[in-house]
């Protein structure tokens, strides 16, 4: 027999796609506290957002009636009738976030207009009302929000750790942070003040919450046509990683994804960075409200554009011209006429290395005054000195580097030539999978730890697996006053902190995907992610004795012919093929 549920019900089934996590409820006021035209705006949490989340803002506030119907479904200020969906400014309109949020905890408002002397305190919770009372409140509105899924305890059961919710309410926080920075924003954990950004502008923004290391990897881009307005910053090439991390499309202002568009901008980076590898990238959209569909799905982070092939190309001339003009690749420049010829080095030009004399028949042994065999007659040679002596020299194989990236020597079939990147990375890959697996690795100190410049959500990741970074070869640690320093790097690096400071970042933004024990299909991707990352940083030349120890440490391994990505480490050039090559 069909029947139509109780209102308590279907705002519990309606609440699932709206609140999934204690973010989302961070997301929905936030937007709400925008879209009431605030200037300044505080969020608090304790717990992670499982006891407490709290909103407060200094916008226009609302009445003692709208302050009661707000948690009704479906009641919005934000649109009246259909047509208004197609000039969608804010960003609610659905008219649900408060009623699902109402549902599934214990939520009090207290509001107040400009025009009021008084304001309103509403108690509501598993959809009802308990009390509505006057009280003396400031101009806008709080929103505390208590005990989250407290009466669906399936839900808050499956919860993920504190660390990785607040991650994902710091995530939320950032998104909306960005595309305002216009306005001031406040964010403060368990009491403590995480975020304290004043209004600025976009770059100084981005730097204030992500750090400033960032905003020194990125370069702007503007482009600006009929069909929409393209503005924003992407990163340099040589900072792409392999990790998602500071990827952002906003619409109109609005937070979206959209895989379409980032194909787009990956593309623009062809040739320039490594294939899995993403830059940084913060771009802004603006169009008319009219060609921009937002209403797909009730998170809204899904947005369809009228003409999407069109911004595909707009969107990737823009990025590639950044690019060309700020030196990445090359750029084509049409205007020079009138311009003076400037002779070219040629390519070809060699300066010898300066040559040492020395003579090789020299013998201080038989200079006047030194040690003489023949005159010294008490000397007799040691008989039978054992097979230790018997060979005159062992003989060491030659290595020769071509290049910066390639070593070649000689093996019995032939000669051989290894890509030292490729090599490192397979030396690395077996040496972080046996330390994985021994749950120990080597680990040097160093004399000037280094300073890390990390964003809120890497700084719970480090506080959460301090000891599986550790395993890694990473030792970090906080310092009394706050900061995060890099005291210890794995044994088989340099003592490049500087450098290795990139490595143990990268290594922080993989942790998250690993939850409790790592198995092996993570232990090997985070073995690979590392062992691509620190191969970069054993490029350039190498002295005869390094690139000795790297041939030495490559067969050592055992699978040396194909680096951890698949791609081959070296290549066999036969005696035969180099007498095929120099027949005549």
């Amino acid at each position: 027999m069909l029947k139509i549920l109780p209102g308590h019900v279907s705002n519990l089934i309606a609440a699932g796609e709206v609140v999934q996590r204690p973010a989302s409820v961070v997301k929905e006021l936030m937007e709400n506290a925008v879209d009431a035209g605030a200037a300044e705006i505080s969020v608090s949490i304790k717990d992670s957002g499982r006891t407490l989340i709290q909103v407060s803002d200094n916008g226009c506030g609302m009445s003692r009636e709208d302050a009661v119907l707000a948690f009704e479904r479906h009641a919005t200020s934000k649109i009246n009738e259909i047509e208004d969906l197609e000039q969608l400014g804010t960003f609610g309109f659905r008219g649900e976030a408060l009623a699902s949020i109402a549902s599934v905890s214990e939520v009090t408002l207290r509001t107040r207009r400009a025009e009021d002397e008084t304001g309103t305190e509403v108690k509501i919770s598993e959809s009802k009302v308990n009390s509505v009372n006057q009280i003396a409140t400031p101009q806008g509105s709080i929103f505390s929000v208590r005990n989250i899924f407290y009466n669906i305890p399936a839900r808050r059961k499956f919860l993920k750790s504190d660390a990785a919710e607040y991650r994902q309410i710091l995530a939320e926080f950032t998104r909306i942070a960005i595309t305002r920075p216009d306005l001031h924003f406040h964010f403060t954990n368990n009491g403590v003040e995480v975020y304290n950004l004043p209004p600025a502008n976009l770059r100084l923004r981005i730097q204030s919450i992500l750090g400033r290391e960032l905003g020194k990897e990125l370069v702007e881009i503007s482009v600006d046509t009929t069909i929409v307005k393209i503005k924003g910053y992407i990163g340099k090439p040589e900072d792409a990683r392999k990790t998602p991390g500071n990827q952002y499309f906003f619409a109109n202002g609005r937070f979206f994804r959209s895989p379409y568009f980032q194909k787009a901008l990956l593309k623009a980076y062809d040739n320039l960075i490594q294939e899995g590898h993403l830059p940084s990238f913060f771009v802004f959209f603006e169009a008319e409200q009219s060609r921009i569909d937002v209403n797909i799905h009730p998170a809204k982070t899904e947005v369809k554009f009228e003409d999407d092939y069109a911004i595909f190309d707009i969107l990737h001339s823009a990025v590639r011209e950044s690019l060309g003009r700020n030196s990445f690749m090359p750029s084509i420049d049409f205007d020079q006429e009138g311009a003076p010829e400037i002779p070219k080095v040629k390519s070809g030009y060699w300066v010898p290395p300066p040559k040492i004399d020395y003579d090789p028949l020299f013998n201080p042994f038989f200079e006047e005054g030194k040690f003489n065999r023949e005159a010294d007659r008490s000397w007799e040679p040691i008989k039978d000195s054992g097979a230790i002596f018997q060979e005159e020299h062992i003989v060491q194989k030659p290595v020769l580097q071509v290049g910066s990236r390639y070593i070649a020597t000689t093996i019995k079939s032939g000669l051989i030539i290894i890509d030292i990147i490729r090599a490192w990375e397979r030396i690395l890959f077996e040496r972080y999978i046996k330390s994985l697996t021994m749950e120990s690795a080597d680990i040097q100190k160093v004399l000037f730890p280094a300073q890390l410049n990390l964003s809120e959500a890497q700084k719970s990741v480090v506080d959460e697996k301090s000891a599986r970074i550790l395993q890694f070869g990473f030792d970090i640690r906080r310092s009394e006053n706050g900061e995060y320093l890099l005291t210890g790097i794995p044994d088989s690096f340099s003592g490049e902190i500087e450098r290795v400071d990139k490595l143990a970042d990268t290594l922080i933004n993989i942790l998250p995907e690993g939850r409790g024990d790592i198995g092996a299909e993570v232990r090997e991707r985070i073995a690979s992610t590392l062992s691509s990352a620190g191969a970069r940083q054993k490029s350039g030349t190498l002295s005869h004795l390094e690139a000795r120890g790297l041939v030495d440490a490559l067969f050592a391994c055992t699978e040396p012919a194909n680096s951890p990505s698949g791609y081959p480490v070296f290549s066999l050039l036969s005696v035969e093929e180099i007498e095929g090559r120099m027949s005549v």
